[in-house]
């Protein structure tokens, strides 16, 4: 039987379907110039293809047994809480950095279990911050390394090296007290370009509503958001809720919110046994690198010149501290 030449893809000619120039193979086309091998590998294929459907659709009917339906919401919000004041207490701290999720912890430099704390927080893969102290309106007592409006350049950038060389794995940082020094421009103008040349972000703990820390920080392009709730000012699991739930409605009008929490013993049993049910309400509990990362641009409008200021001061991505897969 003549059968007609027919065009073959792969040598980009016509040939005739007995005699495949450059393989001295039998060349068999069906009805249509393709060869069977072909069809077979199509075939084979189409059957891969269905099985591997059939299997991952009974996969999904094992994990949702039928007459139950999922409680888990899709994610609306993200929210940050920071566990601040870590480094005191040794039992507290280990307690609040062995409850289950990403939360946060804020270590203030030059405290008996600073180190040891914020080697266990990253060992369970948390993030660290350093509460840095920073003086306050009212006269409190600054804890070791505190930082003050009369300090020179020199002495505050010292200050902030030791306390970064004080607590080991610290990718951020934010204020313990300082609701007088975050006012003081020259001051967090110092503050700021060491930390700008430490690769560090900043979160405002809002301990003065007049604070322009925040704004110093966008100033030197250093990533930057500001605290929302304060969970625990009130240590009493009563109060703690009703914080937690403004968190949480903060985070749903904004897309997040950034609480801030301390080891207190209410504190820690709270967390314990509400943080699992937050994707029942469709919020996702994340580092506050992330929401950092995420969302400081969004919020801030710059000048031509403060633009350009970013755009040269930003960290180089291969030797920064932030960690970025959080």
């Amino acid at each position: 039987m003549n059968h007609p030449a027919v065009w073959d893809p792969i040598s980009t000619q016509k040939v005739h379907p007995f005699n495949k120039p450059g393989l001295g193979l039998v060349y068999c086309p069906d009805a249509y110039g393709f060869p069977a091998s072909r069809f077979r590998t199509y075939f084979l294929f189409i059957c891969l293809f269905l099985v591997t459907i059939t299997l991952f659709s009974r996969q999904v009917s094992a994990e949702t047994p039928p007459g139950k339906v999922s409680t888990k919401a899709p994610a609306i919000a993200q929210i940050a809480i920071i566990i601040d004041d870590i480094g005191y207490n040794r039992p507290a701290g280990e307690h609040i950095i062995n409850v289950p999720g990403a939360l946060t912890y804020a270590v203030i430099p030059f405290t008996p279990f600073a180190k040891k704390l914020a080697t266990l927080a990253h060992t369970k893969n948390k993030e660290v911050l350093l509460h840095l102290p920073m003086e306050a309106t009212v006269r409190k007592q600054l804890d070791t390394g505190g930082l003050t409006v009369n300090q020179s350049k020199y002495e505050l950038k010292d200050l902030v090296n030791n306390s970064l060389t004080a607590v080991p794995f610290v990718t951020g940082f934010n204020n313990h007290m300082g609701s007088l020094l975050t006012t003081d421009r020259k001051a967090m103008e110092w503050i700021m370009e060491e930390a700008s040349s430490q690769q560090l972000f900043f979160v405002d703990s809002v301990t003065n509503a007049a604070s322009i820390a925040g704004k110093v920080a966008s100033e030197h392009g250093i990533p930057n958001l500001r605290r929302d709730v304060f969970l625990d000012n009130s240590p009493s699991e009563e109060k703690i809720h009703q914080a937690f739930q403004q968190l949480l409605a903060k985070a749903k009008n904004n897309g997040y919110a950034i609480g801030i929490a301390h080891p207190h013993p209410a504190t820690i049993r709270y967390l314990s046994s509400h943080l699992d049910n937050l994707q029942e309400e469709g919020i996702e509990l994340v580092s506050v690198s992330k929401l950092v990362h995420a969302h400081w641009l969004s919020n801030r409008t710059f000048s031509n010149d403060n633009l350009l200021h970013l755009v040269s001061s930003l960290p180089t991505p291969l030797h920064t501290r932030f960690r970025f897969e959080q």
